[in-house]
């Protein structure tokens, strides 16, 4: 400690207000006080004061001094990227975990089935399909095969997104130790062992793949389901090697709204009007879970750093200017679909505009300072962004005479 507040001291004065206003925000606000003969002109830097789980040791600290490239790191670590604070894991005592045996709890745990924000990210896309498929199918399905199939998705979508985050926590453990919001997940916390979670992501899968049995046209979906479930398992590792990696989960999440369209026989791409329809749409889609996952990771920013995680949210931490931005693409590719598919203003007024007032109040609130908020939209964002979509395409089914209204895209015509 004497030869740190020795080297604290040999810096010029300008030096030692710089590096304090450093230390305070790797310390938790804590520094060593100057003599006031040497302070009398030395203006103040007020810091606000970082989560104590995020400290540096004063040993490392006074290191610091000489390892400018270690300063830059702690610079980096500004208020809006401040990690929250959470406790450690006790057993729980409420909630659906509460019901279960204790041994089965981290296996719940690893399929996340006490938090229900990430299913929505996944089955939204399913409703979406559907909605979209009974528009354009001529005649319309009827709303029992609707909700039928929509039931057997949803079963198909819990087994999907529970393998997708067991696979994540296995791969992602070492990581997982260093983030604050992670580091009480069964594998990182050794509740289960990476051999027990490869078991019950293959049991998972098998349960999907169960699920995908009942649909119509079951080889069909395995053709889509297929490449679905092999993406979700390898994007974890896209954190390693890629700043991009919300761009490989979109594309298999998104993927749904084609799968669900096919499970009620519909062709999306049947004509190049539908193509182009359907592409928007999928693009729409693609783009809302990259903005859902981005905002997802701003919960963990100063420790994603600290661990070496690559995230479009480390890469880009203006988040107003992201989400406005993606967020202005996401609408315009449901207005595109709208015009392709020849909607009515329902669809217009419901998706674009609806979907454009959500955005909006994201980019009002999102804010890294504020984990807990970006855990709000992470865990009812995809209900109420994509919800928004789907009502908006029912009540164009409806409208339309339950599907195949003149104004939609037409199907190929039979040949003569």
């Amino acid at each position: 400690m004497n030869a740190s507040r020795v080297a604290l001291r040999r810096l010029t004065p300008s030096a030692r207000c710089h590096f304090i206003s450093l230390d305070r925000r790797a310390i938790g606000g804590s520094c060593w006080s100057l003599p006031a003969s040497q302070t009398h002109n030395i203006r103040p830097t007020v810091a606000p004061v970082v989560a104590p789980s995020t400290a540096l040791t004063l040993s490392r600290v006074s290191r610091s001094i000489h390892n400018t490239s270690e300063l830059r790191t702690t610079a980096n670590f500004t208020p809006e990227a401040a990690p929250a604070q959470y406790p450690p894991w006790t057993p729980p005592t409420r909630g659906i975990l509460s019901k279960l045996p204790l041994s089965l709890v981290p296996y719940a745990e690893l399929s996340r089935i006490e938090k229900p924000g990430g299913l929505y990210g996944f089955y939204m896309a399913y409703l979406i399909g559907l909605s979209y498929g009974a528009c354009l199918a001529t005649p319309g399905p009827g709303l029992l095969l609707l909700g039928g199939t929509a039931a057997k998705l949803l079963v198909y979508n819990v087994f999907l997104r529970g393998a997708a985050c067991t696979v994540n926590d296995i791969l992602d453990r070492d990581y997982d130790r260093q983030v604050a919001r992670c580091r009480s997940r069964p594998v990182a916390r050794g509740a289960v062992t990476p051999a027990q979670g490869y078991v019950w992501y293959g049991l998972q899968t098998l349960g999907a793949g169960a699920a995908i049995a009942t649909l119509p046209n079951p080889l069909t979906m395995l053709a889509y389901a297929i490449p679905i479930q092999l993406v979700v398992s390898l994007y974890p590792l896209g954190k390693r090697f890629t700043d991009f990696p919300q761009l490989i989960l979109s594309a298999p999440i998104a993927g749904g709204v084609l799968m669900a369209a096919a499970a009620i026989g519909v062709d999306p791409f049947v004509t190049p009007a539908t193509a182009a329809a359907t592409a928007s749409l999928f693009m729409s889609h693609y783009i809302w879970t990259t903005i859902f996952d981005y905002v997802n990771a701003c919960q963990d920013t100063a420790d994603d750093i600290k661990a070496g995680v690559r995230s479009m949210a480390v890469l880009y931490q203006n988040t107003d200017a992201f989400i406005s931005v993606m967020g202005a693409a996401q609408v315009g590719c449901l207005v595109a679909t709208g015009v392709l598919a020849g909607f009515s203003p329902i669809y217009f007024i419901g998706a674009a505009g609806g979907n454009a007032l959500w955005l909006a109040a994201m980019v009002k609130t999102v804010k890294r300072s504020r984990p807990d908020i970006c855990g709000w939209w992470f865990a009812w964002g995809g209900l109420l962004v994509s919800g928004t979509t789907v009502l908006a395409l029912l009540a164009e089914y409806v409208s339309g005479g339950l599907g195949g209204a003149d104004t939609h895209v037409e199907e190929a015509a039979p040949e003569k």
